[in-house]
């Protein structure tokens, strides 16, 4: 397992899709702090402040990281590294899961560069410029920005398990692309223009899905023209165990399959 860990830092580091996804939240934690600090100021009440009302942004990830997933587990059918890795003696199962840890690496580095770089482009911002910059509401800022991130992670790894067993079903990358937008695209269009349904099954499909627990606690969610967000001990409790679902299903499935099944594309 350790050397297959290895392995996927060396290919991540000579990957175009990582380096360019890399610039981009790299690029998009500069400019949109910037930005947005330039239309409404860079004052604030806690340096945890701009984090916070920046957490809807995050849907961003959402859209992006899935991909960079999809190319990550089909890689190694492609270019018939994976083969060549079991057969010198490598678990098939040691090969999923080994690529399913690097991806949850990814994802955090992600979600750091991204986050991270905003909050510190936006406080740098408001120094030079001289804004304010208060400790009013510290705790309760910071306790949402780590909920909410924490939430992202869990969510963005459940979205990488559907999107990993798919590519170890399909193994080849053009299809596992147009499965990654059909299920990102579709679990959007599910718990969109299901919620008002007046089936109580079709309601309560929209009411589970991924992007409707997204949707939530990122503050966007919309019921009769009211934000909705999480409240209560067993709704966060529900927008927690969908997610471990998820991925333990994907993960199992992923495995039992990639064991039975040959490495040709």
């Amino acid at each position: 397992m350790r050397n297959i860990l290895k392995g996927q830092v060396y290919y991540l580091r000579k990957d175009v899709v990582f380096k360019g996804i890399c610039l981009f939240f790299l690029l998009s934690g500069i400019i949109l702090p910037v930005w947005l600090g330039s239309k409404n100021g860079f004052q604030m009440d806690n340096p945890l402040e701009p984090l916070r009302k920046m957490m809807s942004l995050s849907l961003i990830l959402y859209f992006i990281i899935p991909i960079q997933a999809c190319f990550f587990i089909t890689e190694g059918f492609e270019n018939g590294s994976a083969a060549n890795l079991i057969a010198s003696g490598q678990r098939r199962s040691f090969y999923f899961l080994g690529k399913y840890i690097s991806e949850m690496k990814v994802i955090g580095w992600f979600i750091f560069q991204f986050c991270g770089l905003y909050l510190i482009v936006y406080i740098a911002a408001a120094l030079l410029t001289g804004a304010s910059v208060g400790f009013s509401r510290i705790q309760e800022d910071a306790a949402a920005v780590f909920s909410i991130l924490g939430y992202n992670l869990l969510y963005l790894a459940a979205y990488a398990a559907i999107i990993m067993m798919a590519g170890v079903l399909v193994k080849k990358t053009a299809t596992a692309v147009v499965i990654t937008f059909v299920t990102v695209f579709g679990d959007f269009l599910l718990g969109g223009y299901l919620k008002d349904s007046s089936s109580a099954l079709l309601k309560g499909i929209s009411d589970h899905t991924l992007m409707t627990q997204i949707l939530k606690f990122s503050g966007m969610y919309l019921s009769n023209s009211q934000i909705v967000t999480l409240s209560g001990f067993h709704e966060h409790l529900r927008t927690i165990l969908i997610p471990i679902l998820i991925i333990g299903v994907c993960l199992t499935v992923a495995v039992i399959c990639f064991e039975k099944r040959d490495l040709r594309v």
